[in-house]
């Protein structure tokens, strides 16, 4: 390949909508932080919501700004959060901002479904049964907002919304759809059993589209007000956990990872789902990954604890906390080795209103330091768990863990990661999801690249962190 190429590739989550410009020049990508800018589910009367019309507005301008900077751009691809939808009338139009998984819809859809009916969506679709599931949220709107399912034509979850909004079509792709809970992912298809069974409307959704292939063009009329060519939005995993998966750079067929963010995504990649009694009850999910395979995985909390206790410190207190000093808050308790540690999955912790004050309750701890400490050693214990039950799951013994995403420049939760699972731990890339949304545009302009290709050019692209568990050291 001669030359370079340039391509756009939007990391849109809870927290941030981030531009990234990434340059492929053959055998390296480089990535640059166009713009970043801050995003939050707003409160409306009863539920909460996301301002997706503000998103895609800024979306255009980084657009824009990206297309400035460069001599020409080959395609875009987008990859969110998962599960949230947006519901479109006959016009076309949206019928109201997207609903935040948040909401308690959830759980009232959830709860409409016996023990039984719950066992059987999980044989049906290889998904765990969770109330966030865009599944248990339309039968919470159902339940709750009945005026919604009269006037919804078509049903798009986050990044499919958006890829309509900048090029007119409907479609989805199997990794963003499986986070619905509507996939049977043996066939990566639409599950018939689910909708007669809930007696949701198939026709809402869209059809599937192949990775690396041309999801539409940018729309003319909106290349035109932006002053930029029309190019083609390419078909990458746009659930952004499968997109940072696509960028763990290893050469292994056999691999761990933690994608580290608001929520911890422990896992490994399969050819095939495994749907059976020991993956339900341990939590993990079959969901849609790159070309057909499958990211086994147990959705855990993650940097949402530490996110909050931060956050609530520096309301408090009216002043900035670093992460170090952050740390050196629960170092005293960590060093006596008296920590307590809690389940960071419990119910109560989901969206506090004072999340000190919630480990307080869970704990029984006072001291900030000490509670500080037992969110450090929380997580790091719940991700051993996870990996430990993975390989009970596969069989396979897993010796390193690459925990990538930006939860991964946090050194110390590295460290005791490594410490308490015993493994080495890899941490990087920290831009996880853009390398792998900007990687598959790659692989579609140059389709000898392999996987395996594409992983080592991103392990030769970025720096890698490595943290060997304390009782190896010096061996």
């Amino acid at each position: 390949m001669k030359g370079t190429s340039n391509y756009i590739g939007f990391d849109c989550g809870n927290s941030s909508i981030r531009t990234v410009l990434g340059t492929f020049d053959g055998s390296h990508i480089k990535t640059e932080v166009v713009q970043q800018t801050p995003n939050q589910a707003l409160q409306g009367y009863a539920y909460d919501y996301w301002d997706i019309l503000s998103i895609f507005h800024t979306m255009q301008l980084a657009m824009k700004k990206t297309c400035s900077e460069v001599s020409s751009i080959s395609s875009f691809g987008i990859s969110t959060w998962g599960i949230d939808f947006g519901l479109l009338g006959r016009s076309g139009e949206l019928l109201g901002n997207p609903l935040c998984y948040r909401n308690l819809l959830g759980t009232v859809g959830l709860n409409t479904l016996s023990d039984s009916d719950l066992h059987a969506m999980f044989g049906y679709t290889g998904i765990q049964n969770h109330p966030m599931n865009s599944l248990y949220q339309i039968l919470g709107i159902r339940e709750k907002l009945p005026e919604y399912p009269l006037a919804v034509k078509s049903l798009l979850t986050i990044p499919d919304l958006l890829n309509y909004l900048f090029t007119g079509e409907r479609n989805s792709e199997v990794s963003i759809a499986s986070t619905t809970q509507l996939l049977d992912m043996r066939k990566r298809t639409y599950c018939d059993s689910v909708f007669s069974k809930t007696g949701i409307c198939k026709n809402w959704f869209p059809p599937l589209v192949g990775h690396g292939q041309i999801r539409g063009m940018l729309r003319s009329e909106l290349a035109s007000k932006l002053g930029i060519p029309a190019f083609p939005s390419i078909s990458v995993p746009s659930h952004d956990t499968a997109s940072a998966i696509v960028s763990v750079p290893t050469g292994e067929k056999d691999f761990a990872y933690i994608s580290s963010g608001t929520w911890s995504l422990i896992g490994t990649e399969l050819h095939e789902p495994i749907i059976n009694s020991i993956v339900e009850k341990q939590g993990f999910s079959n969901e849609g990954g790159l070309h057909g395979s499958i990211t086994l995985l147990k959705n855990s909390c993650g940097m949402h604890i530490l996110q909050n206790i931060k956050r609530e410190l520096e309301f408090t207190e009216n002043r900035t906390y670093s992460w170090d000093e952050i740390v050196a808050l629960a170092m005293p308790c960590l060093e006596a080795k008296t920590c307590k540690s809690f389940d960071p999955n419990d119910t109560s912790l989901y969206n506090p209103l004072s999340m000190i004050g919630a480990i307080r309750d869970l704990t029984g701890l006072e001291g900030i330091g000490d509670v500080v400490a037992s969110a450090y050693m929380a997580l790091a214990v719940s991700y051993a768990k996870g990996i430990e039950d993975l390989q009970v799951i596969t069989g396979k013994e897993y010796p390193t863990i690459h925990i990538i995403g930006g939860g991964s420049r946090n050194a110390h939760l590295n460290q005791m990661t490594a410490d308490i699972s015993g493994k080495r731990v890899l941490a990087g890339p920290y831009e996880a999801t853009s390398l792998g949304t900007i990687a598959v545009q790659v692989m579609h302009d140059n389709p000898h690249l392999t996987i395996q290709d594409i992983r080592k050019i991103i392990g030769d692209s970025v720096g890698i962190q490595e943290y060997l568990p304390a009782a190896t050291l010096g061996k």
